[in-house]
């Protein structure tokens, strides 16, 4: 298909708006202990959706499976149970540094490896050493300076952050850098191996393509393996926290709270969980659309996105109201910097169409 470089840009920021919308039903199931809502809705985003919609979306999928090597599907199950592991180490780190400080770290890590990496390394060619090739004309340096970029806003997010934190609020009672930066370098790097999960799977990807002689949903293809690897961390943790609490009879009543009160828990557990399977869902239109030369600048966009309109949520919910005027104005800069890199980044696909076989 041809490529639409900018098109490929909003579809990517339709999923990341998805992304900071999953927290916001959150807010509605206080009754439920953490481990319950999470378990339940990571359920829905991680297991039950990305399988449904690859069933529904791709043509004889299971027959496309069967047909597929095994060590991809391993693959893209492994690399995306250490992707789960990453979302575990990131929750710890927000109790020693802050939401910020520690979203920054992670995120901007994650950027960085996530979109490097596979330009050196992926599970599927080895070594592959494109870093080169992919930087040295035109439109690779223009798209270089929006990667770099993008990372100097996810700073500048995060520094604001912790201006705030340090000015009160939310921030964590006792800061521990020692205990948190290590943890939200872990976070980093492991969540950016959810991009090599995806790289893992891209076989399963061409052969959707093809099959469906389109290749704006063969990323479903992938999700059910990727996915059900990231989920299995979380419910061996939740089942852990719900066994220990003994707090299990939450999925099936809640006390003084109505006949329609769990029910309407379960409603905002699936929402949250759609909300976070979107991501994913037009995360592989948006690739499809940025087209084969610069696909991997998807994941410095979306990462980069993401950071943008969870901040903007931050904003609409007056989080930063009691925040300083240092704080706000580096949080607008960093913003402002992270929607100049997405264009910038827009362009230099734009510029780079014509290298598209």
């Amino acid at each position: 298909m041809q490529p639409s470089p900018f098109l490929g840009v909003a579809v990517h920021g339709i999923g990341a708006f998805s992304a900071a919308s999953c927290y916001a039903p959150q807010k509605q199931t206080k009754l439920w202990s953490w481990e319950v809502y999470w378990i339940t809705q990571a359920s829905v985003a991680w297991l039950i959706l990305p399988i449904t919609v690859a069933l529904i979306t791709i043509p004889d999928y299971l027959q496309l499976l069967s047909d597929c090597p095994s060590k991809v599907m391993w693959n893209s199950f492994l690399f995306g149970l250490l992707y789960g592991f990453g979302g575990l180490t990131f929750g710890l780190g927000i109790r020693y540094i802050g939401f910020s400080l520690n979203y920054a770290i992670a995120i901007g890590i994650s950027a960085g490896l996530g979109t490097i990496v596979p330009l050196i390394w992926n599970p599927n060619d080895g070594f592959v050493w494109k870093l080169v090739e992919k930087f040295s004309n035109q439109p690779g340096l223009v798209v270089l300076a929006g990667i770099v970029l993008s990372w100097v806003g996810i700073v500048f997010c995060g520094w604001a952050g912790a201006l705030r934190e340090q000015s009160g609020g939310d921030a964590p009672s006792r800061y521990s850098f020692r205990r948190g930066v290590p943890l939200a370098v872990i976070a980093g790097i492991l969540s950016a191996v959810y991009n090599i999960a995806l790289e893992a799977g891209k076989p399963l990807a061409t052969a959707a393509a093809k099959a469906a002689d389109s290749e704006l949903l063969s990323m479903n293809a992938i999700y059910p393996f990727s996915n059900a690897g990231a989920w299995v961390p979380s419910f061996i943790f939740c089942a852990i926290m719900i066994a220990r609490k003994r707090n299990g009879s939450q999925f099936v009543g809640l006390p003084d709270s109505g006949p329609f009160r769990l029910p309407f828990y379960y409603v905002m557990a699936l929402l949250s969980g759609t909300f976070w399977y979107f991501q994913f869902f037009f995360y592989g239109i948006g690739q499809a659309h940025i087209g084969k030369e610069y696909e991997f600048t998807s994941w410095a966009l979306h990462m980069a996105m993401l950071i943008l309109f969870s901040n903007v949520y931050g904003l609409l919910f007056r989080e930063w109201k009691d925040a300083g005027t240092k704080s706000r104005w580096v949080l607008r800069a960093g913003m402002a910097i992270i929607v100049g890199a997405t264009l910038l980044i827009a362009y230099g696909n734009h510029l780079g169409k014509s290298l598209t076989p």
